[in-house]
């Protein structure tokens, strides 16, 4: 529940950075552009911070020029992170200053001085909506965008187990405010010819063992359709395997010759908790939507999380 103490803490403060997680979804760079709106309504001075580039598909959003990664040259009162369970996911050292934490992720590690933490909320964009609500925030048409492309990836096109009946009202509402729902669904789910053929070499290895569905996007697959690490957009690849009958966990490795790092997305649509096994590589999310990043050997890296993965498996059956 929104605090009394979080809503003072915002109005006392001067200035702020806004953050997220790394790799930003449409939750994250929604979330952080609506605090952003709130905060330039409260007339504070305001950084939105982030480590990773926004994704081009989420550059339609307003204000998005606005987000940085570059260090801001000004120190802040208050860090302000949404959508972030733990600081080592914010992918640089946060600043010295008060903390609020606002998010919904069930690992989150309460690290701020203020926490707001709510598990049952489908998006951090929907707590950031009720803190604009509570300060008779104008919203628009805009702030409807931002607050439907949280929801809609969130839920994988509201496909997800993690739908609720708030997610219904709340787009009911937003769509009210004149949001296009289906030129943001477009957006979400189209892809170039390129892109298009990236999902067909990714597709092409999967691999199912043991109910656990593997698929993978190597650098050398980029090299062969020529397209820049930025410009990929392979998120949503992981929804295919995990659709798969008699699938229980599907994972998705990503490798990364520059940073030395394996990428790795974790999906279940049973009861299978993926967010545990995800810890178990220092990564977290959600019970059926989980990541990771790994260093190491990219085939040593992807026999070990299998391996384990295919372990888990069988202790929770037993």
């Amino acid at each position: 529940m929104l605090s009394a103490e979080i809503l003072e803490r915002i109005r006392s403060g001067n200035s702020f950075w806004v953050a997220t997680h790394i790799d930003p979804d449409g939750d994250a760079i929604g979330s952080v552009l609506l605090v952003g709106r709130l905060l330039r309504h409260l007339g504070k001075k305001y950084a939105i911070y982030l480590c990773d580039p926004v994704p081009h598909k989420f550059e339609f959003l307003a204000g998005v020029e606005e987000i940085t990664n570059k260090e801001p040259d000004f120190k802040p009162d208050t860090f302000i992170t949404v959508d972030l369970p733990d600081l080592v996911r914010l992918g640089y050292t946060p600043p010295q200053s008060q903390i609020i934490n606002i998010d919904h992720h069930p690992s989150n590690e309460d690290y701020g001085d203020y926490n707001w933490i709510d598990v049952n909320r489908t998006a951090a964009c929907v707590m950031v909506l009720e803190l604009l609500k509570s300060v008779d925030f104008p919203l628009g048409r805009q702030e409807g965008e931002m607050v439907f492309t949280g929801i809609y990836t969130e839920t994988g096109g509201f496909s997800y187990p993690n739908v609720s009946t708030e997610v219904f009202l709340v787009s009911a509402d937003i769509l009210e405010l004149g949001v296009n729902a289906a030129d943001i669904a477009l957006r979400m789910t189209a892809r170039d010819e390129r892109n298009l053929a990236l999902l067909g070499k990714v597709l092409a290895t999967l691999r199912i063992e043991d109910t656990v569905a593997t698929i993978e996007l190597t650098e050398n697959m980029l090299k062969e359709l020529e397209i820049n690490r930025a410009d990929q957009d392979s998120d949503s690849f992981i929804r295919y395997p995990v659709s798969i009958p008699g699938v229980r966990i599907a994972i998705f490795f990503r490798e990364n010759p520059t940073s030395g790092e394996v990428r790795m997305s974790f999906r279940s649509l049973t009861g299978v908790d993926v967010n545990q096994l995800a810890a178990r590589f220092g990564g977290g999310g959600h019970q059926n939507a989980a990541g990771a990043r790994v260093r190491g050997d990219y085939k040593e890296v992807k026999k070990r999380v299998l391996e384990e993965a295919k372990g888990y498996l069988s202790c929770a059956e037993a």
